[in-house]
């Protein structure tokens, strides 16, 4: 029976594509084979207009008929912010004007009809790279050559800065004595954050991301009101940054790196991720998205009792095992450098590509 576990990748250089999808059709600015920086605007999003009613009369304190005579507008004019639509009036010399950019829909009486336009919303590239598809309406695909790190947990934050390691060790705790003016703007690498103190104060830094192992899940409202992206490799607890995942953001520390913390949808294996574009001479092959469990693939523990260890698949056995809880499981055997050989579910494993 093959065994197809989900895949968190961890590679030091692989082809990255992701697509930049507008929730609503909008406006593309870029082109097909244009090269686009990580905060340039991509695209627009077009919100839904607004309505409401404006009485003339009663704004410009006249009857029905002296404020139609003073009417500066047509129904379907467009206007900006505070065009004159009316008046001025009296000595007071009242007028209306256009509560924001819109457009005059329709005239009932003096009760004018006004459709109202909220700003575009922009959509960043997010990364450095180049538009390989676009639909010119609702989607932009941009690819780049780099590592990348997949996490498990992001705030919906997205963000671009220099990457820089707090502490040194991947256990180490997140701690505010630690965050000085020198990491103004960064992206920070810690090992845990337990406490909301060391948030507030990367706030007050204005730092561009927090890339964690783990966090206590009591910080999670509070991480979610935070302006920076933040992203969990590990989960939630006292978790530490597993070793092959520090040592490559080690290696990489000083480069600038993107942080999408973006939490997959229920259709979207998409996960919260660091991207960390890398100069490149050849072409570099896309990570794979299935790869079946078997021995010698890397897998990362999802479960305890060894949550978060990084190991090797020995042998996948043929029976399913039972463990001190009661249940039955196929499981298989996984070298973990710290205990040795174990047998552990196969649920309670991932492929770390």
């Amino acid at each position: 029976m093959i065994y197809l576990p989900p895949i968190a990748h961890l590679l030091p250089m692989t082809t990255i594509r992701r697509a930049r999808k507008l929730p609503l059709p909008g406006t593309v600015n870029v082109h097909l084979n244009e090269r686009v920086m990580a905060r340039d605007v991509i695209a627009e999003i077009e919100p839904t207009p607004t309505h409401q009613f404006i009485d003339l009369a009663r704004a410009l304190g006249t009857s029905e008929r002296e404020a139609l005579r003073h009417l500066r507008r047509e129904p379907g004019d467009r206007v900006e912010k505070g065009d004159l639509i009316a008046g001025p009036v009296g000595l007071a010399r009242r007028t209306v004007r256009a509560p924001s950019r819109g457009r005059i829909v329709a005239l009932m009486g003096a009760k004018l009809l006004f459709e109202s336009y909220a700003e575009p919303i922009p959509v960043r590239a997010g990364f450095p790279g180049t538009v390989v598809s676009t639909d010119g309406v609702q989607m932009v695909a941009i690819e780049t050559v780099g590592a990348l790190v997949q996490c498990v947990w992001g705030n919906e934050k997205r963000d671009y800065g220099v990457m820089r390691i707090v502490g040194s060790s991947p256990r180490e705790s997140l701690q505010t004595d630690k965050l000085d003016i020198e990491l103004r703007g960064a992206v920070l690498v810690a090992g845990v954050c337990d406490h909301p103190a060391p948030l507030h104060q990367a706030r007050e830094l204005a730092v561009r991301g927090i890339i964690l192992g783990s966090m206590s899940s009591e910080l999670i409202p509070i991480a979610c009101q935070m302006p920076y992206p933040i992203v969990l490799i590990e989960g939630f607890g006292q978790l530490a940054i597993d070793r092959p995942t520090y040592d490559l953001l080690l290696s990489n520390q000083g480069r600038e790196v993107a942080v999408d913390a973006t939490p997959a949808g229920p259709y979207d294996a998409q996960r919260p991720e660091v991207i960390i574009p890398l100069p490149v001479s050849s072409q570099v092959d896309m990570p794979e998205e299935l790869i079946a469990l078997a021995p010698g693939v890397r897998v990362r523990v999802i479960a305890p009792p060894y949550m978060g260890e990084v190991g090797v698949v020995q042998e996948i056995l043929p029976h399913a095992v039972g463990y001190a809880s009661g249940i039955l499981s196929r499981s298989a055997k996984v070298e973990l450098p710290s205990v040795g050989t174990v047998a552990i579910p196969l649920a309670n494993l991932e492929v770390l590509q």
